[in-house]
């Protein structure tokens, strides 16, 4: 009998699990995400006690059925992928969308390959990160099935009006209002989120409140950490 292949996957989320194992979320190309018990991994003398890190290229093998599966073969294929400061944070707050918002053991295809690269042009200090984050999003939403109609008023049906102003609906899409606040979005800016403009200053920070907005719906009352953690990096860096 052939072992199973061994499989491109980066760490999601981990934790302890009984005295000396972890209990391990894992990003799994052509798996989606996929929980796994690491026998021993908290032991001093445990091959990948190291391993078991965000951000590190790695190919695995499991064995299992179940909906928590046991890893029995982990190696870092290349090194860990350097992040530092806000992209650092960005990259966390990645994880945590995928952590939260994935079915397990679900493939969503391209999506793996996306997060691979956008970790790798993440750690190139003359990218811009915004962008980045938002085409992933943007991405992220799609793949769940929670992608939005840019170019058509969900209660019209007629093509979005640079002229008009639209409130976004979870699950419905953009809608007519008269209304005129932070959540309300221009015709304009829509069009230009549908083109991905966000080289333009306006349609970037409306594609980041319009982000905001989708992922709220979906995570409901989680709190991210990430976000957390660069409020406090932020503060600190001001004092």
């Amino acid at each position: 009998m052939t072992e199973p292949e061994m499989l491109p996957a980066f760490v999601l989320h981990t934790r302890p699990y009984r005295e000396t194992s972890q209990l391990v979320d894992l990003f799994v190309a052509s798996m989606g995400k996929v929980s796994m018990v690491a026998k021993g991994s908290r032991t001093s003398r445990s091959a990948v006690k190291g391993l078991l890190q965000p951000f590190l290229p790695l190919h695995i093998r499991y064995s299992g059925k179940s909906n928590l599966k046991t890893l029995i073969q982990l190696e870092a294929r290349s090194p860990q992928v350097a992040l530092q400061g806000e992209r650092l944070f960005s990259a966390l707050y990645l994880n945590e969308l995928l952590y939260h918002l994935l079915e397990p053991d679900t493939e969503y295809p391209g999506l793996y390959s996306s997060y691979f690269q956008t970790l790798l042009v993440l750690a190139d200090p003359l990218q811009p990160v915004s962008p980045l984050l938002r085409q992933f999003e943007l991405l992220l939403l799609q793949q769940l099935g929670y992608g939005v109609d840019f170019c058509y008023a969900a209660d019209s049906g007629l093509p979005i009006d640079p002229a008009c102003f639209y409130r976004y609906e979870p699950e419905a899409g953009f809608i007519t209002t008269a209304l005129r606040d932070h959540a309300v979005f221009s015709g304009t800016e829509i069009i230009g989120m549908a083109e991905r403009d966000f080289i333009n200053a306006q349609i970037l920070a409306a594609a980041r409140r319009f982000s905001r907005q989708a992922f709220a719906a979906l995570l409901g009352n989680r709190p991210l950490k990430s976000r957390e953690l660069y409020s406090a990096f932020i503060a600190r860096r001001s004092e």
